[in-house]
């Protein structure tokens, strides 16, 4: 059997990735932008960024963004197409909330089928004009407002990104923009603000929220950025070494932002090896090393007060899951049926197709592990989910390749590199 060794700089931050490029286009100046993720969602990003009149161009390798101010955007002349990317779809309703202009966003079949009006309830509130396909889906029509309503949030749902898009829109509201969020989530966004030095506060409120006010209009400076290496990214070789026998890898310059790393004390918690060495501080953010040896995992409950700092990891915790001895028991992930796929349909149906004893109960999923699974050849659904499809490719080693991927194209949305990098650390 192949097992992982070696050590490997893996690619930028995707969240990180999609907030520099906006957050660049709505300052002063030009931004040079280091490491940025080149995939799909970025992509989509980059292409509505040029399409509302900002110029962006690549020297060498570093990425050039030309910033136009915080009510900076030129009206569109055609629909702004967000492809797959949720992030890009409400990140970029929140940053023309506050321009005077007229944007039609649209997205692919899977993005249509995803709640926006969790973002633009919130947009309509300050005063936006806003059309959505039957109430809640993409294409939206947007009417861009300089004279939105500085108002008070309450998030009902944790979320990063419609937390971000208030605070984008934000940027260019005149008077006190207050949001307040009962569970912590992301914070990427709060930190680039900082390091852009926009003037805002953040106070720490019970249960690890926070509540977080802006007084606009800002006029920001231009920065230039380098993008840490993305920890989610990073999961699936974590994974993969903790169950590949005789396995031992290090992961260079990850982003261990608190938020982002929660999955590494899920996988101590089950035994895992692992070791995390910080070694500096870029742009905001806390990077370092991650050492991972194979170990013998066992089963955990995950309570649900942590899933919204796990949403992009629970499919592969689900692979070490069924590879631990015992039982794994993930509460409370309502939200990954809202994701590029239901996650909790597209992690439950692969598996048990495998042999693998798992159930789910309302939003909770109990996986029992087992080592001596039957190999035999077997076509996995990625449901056309970049994170199911890596985190059955992660299990495939384990299979032998055994596994039949049925779209690993779909991993090009985040992690075009993903393959190369796994192939590298791959040893006999």
């Amino acid at each position: 059997m192949l097992k992982f060794k070696g050590s490997l700089k893996i690619s930028g931050d995707k969240s990180i990735s999609h907030r520099s490029l906006i957050i660049a286009s709505m300052s002063c100046g030009i931004t040079k932008i280091t490491n940025l993720l080149e995939s799909e969602d970025v992509f989509s990003t980059m292409n509505i960024l040029k399409a509302l009149g900002i110029k962006i161009k690549k020297e060498k390798n570093k990425w050039e963004v030309y910033g136009n101010g915080t009510c900076g955007y030129m009206e569109p002349h055609n629909t702004l197409d967000c492809g797959n990317s949720g992030t890009t779809a409400r990140l970029m309703l929140g940053a023309v909330a506050a321009n005077p202009i007229n944007c039609t966003f649209i997205g692919d079949k899977s993005l249509s089928r995803r709640s926006m009006s969790r973002v633009t309830d919130y947009l309509k509130a300050m005063g936006n004009d806003i059309n959505l396909t039957r109430k809640d889906f993409l294409p939206i029509m947007i009417s861009g407002n300089d004279n939105l309503i500085a108002t008070e949030h309450e998030m009902l749902k944790a979320s990063a990104q419609v937390k971000s898009a208030i605070m984008l829109a934000g940027l260019n509201i005149h008077g006190k923009t207050v949001i307040t969020e009962n569970k912590p989530t992301r914070d990427h966004t709060e930190r680039l603000f900082k390091y852009f030095d926009i003037n805002f506060k953040i106070k720490k409120i019970k249960n690890g929220g926070s509540r977080i006010e802006l007084i606009g209009p800002y006029e920001i400076k231009s920065k230039n950025i380098d993008v840490a290496c993305d920890p989610s990214s990073a999961a699936f070789f974590v994974v993969g070494a903790l169950i590949t026998p005789l396995s031992n890898i290090t992961l260079k310059d990850i982003c261990l932002n608190p938020t982002r790393i929660a999955y590494l004390k899920i996988l101590k918690k089950m035994g895992g090896n692992i070791k995390i060495n910080k070694t500096k501080n870029i742009c905001g953010e806390d990077i370092g090393d991650i050492t991972v040896e194979y170990s013998k995992l066992h089963g955990i409950k995950i309570d649900s007060h942590i899933s919204p700092l796990l949403i992009d990891e629970y499919p592969i915790l689900a692979i070490a899951a069924c590879q631990a001895k015992g039982k794994t028991i993930m509460n409370g992930l309502s939200e990954l049926r809202h994701k590029e796929s239901d996650r909790v349909k597209s992690i439950v149906s692969n598996l048990k197709k495998l042999g693998y004893d798992i159930t789910v109960k309302q939003d909770n999923i109990i996986i029992k592990g087992k080592e001596n699974i039957k190999l035999k050849k077997q076509k996995i659904r990625s449901f056309n989910d970049h994170r199911i499809a890596m985190s059955f490719s992660i299990l495939n080693i384990i299979f032998e390749d055994q596994l039949i991927i049925d779209d690993e194209k779909c991993i090009n949305i985040s992690y075009p590199k993903f393959k190369d990098h796994l192939n590298k650390l791959l040893s006999k």
